[in-house]
């Protein structure tokens, strides 16, 4: 039995558009033709290519001379289509979209694949940009991120030089046994008012420590502690795949693409969260237990820095808790103290 389509018709030679109907014989021949029964084109069915289906939105029977035939009618497509033997392209598609069922389907999966994207695959992805990051470029953003916070928020030392050349003695002590050759570290110093007691590692080992925080240390193996965690930091990349997490397009470009500019917009990232050392627990817990490796190491005591930690949390925060900083935004100073105390008992 013969199928009718109602249309238009555009001629491959020309753009006036004729109205016109469209019908598929029992032997599968496509004949258009006009209003009167002139017969405009006739060519076997499987020799046209047919538009998908979207919406409301008018279906087009392409002629290999480039002419076409355009109707509203998707359903009778659809029709010429199936007798044909033809499967309809985004027929699936078609089918999902009427389908609210299948709609909230994919609604749902949307929200769990990004839930699932921002928990595990971007810090997935950070961690790996940040391995494969090259030390040379490690090395431009510390020394970029470093200017920044000293025209921001930082200010020369005001130790004495015995007091910087004492802390210096330690920070080697702690280097010497650290994972990365000792040439790979190095301390520096600055007055940090606004900053507090702080002490902060950059991505390429240079570890900052303020004044603030020197004049409340009282045992060498405190400060020891303190250099050891921000050490332990530096060795595995904390504060690149914090800042890659934060800034993953400009990352993948910058590595992609060897585009230094792009390192220098993350850059501008690092000193807020150096500052308020915004990294989590596990990463925390993993820089303190990394830390009382490298004391055990020099026979040093572990639960100093513990020890540091509590008198900072009471001198400093109170009662109404810590603000941000070296210790505001850590995990709480109690937990970490006894894990280091742990570390201790284990030693001995």
């Amino acid at each position: 039995m013969t199928q009718t389509l109602s249309g238009t018709f555009f001629p491959g030679t020309s753009s006036r558009p004729v109205p016109a109907r469209a019908s598929l014989t029992d032997e599968g021949l496509l004949v258009i033709t006009d209003d009167a029964g002139a017969v405009l084109a006739g060519i076997a069915f499987a020799k046209v290519r047919v538009s998908g289906r979207l919406g409301q939105l008018h279906r087009r029977i392409i002629l290999p001379d480039h002419g076409r035939f355009e109707t509203p009618d998707n359903d009778g497509v659809d029709a010429f289509l199936r007798a044909a033997g033809r499967l309809r392209h985004g027929a699936t598609i078609d089918f999902l979209e009427r389908s609210l069922k299948w709609v909230g389907v994919a609604v749902m999966i949307a929200v769990v694949s990004t839930a699932m994207m921002i928990l595990y695959g971007f810090p997935a992805a950070a961690s790996f940009l940040a391995d494969a990051t090259p030390r040379p470029v490690m090395s431009a953003m510390s020394d970029q991120t470093l200017r920044t916070m000293d025209r921001l928020a930082l200010a020369p030392s005001r130790l004495k030089p015995s007091e910087m050349g004492h802390a210096r003695a330690l920070f080697a002590r702690m280097a010497a046994v650290a994972r990365q050759p000792a040439s790979h570290y190095r301390l520096v110093f600055r007055a940090g008012a606004a900053v507090g007691p702080n002490a902060f590692s950059l991505p390429d080992g240079t570890v900052v420590m303020t004044d603030e925080l020197y004049g409340l240390v009282r045992r060498d193996d405190e400060l020891e502690g303190v250099f050891g965690h921000e050490m332990a930091h530096a060795d595995r990349r904390h504060a690149l795949r914090m800042v890659y997490a934060d800034s993953f397009l400009p990352a993948a470009i910058a590595l992609i693409t060897g585009d230094a500019s792009q390192f220098g917009q993350i850059a501008t990232v690092l000193p807020t969260l150096l500052i308020e050392s915004s990294y989590s627990r596990v990463v925390e817990q993993q820089a303190d237990d990394d830390s009382a490796v490298m004391m055990k190491r020099i026979g040093a005591d572990p639960a100093a820095l513990g020890a540091l930690l509590l008198r900072l949390d009471a001198r400093l925060c109170g009662k109404s808790g810590c603000s941000a900083g070296w210790l505001g935004s850590h995990p709480a100073a109690e937990e970490r103290a006894a894990r280091l105390r742990a570390e201790a008992r284990a030693s001995r």
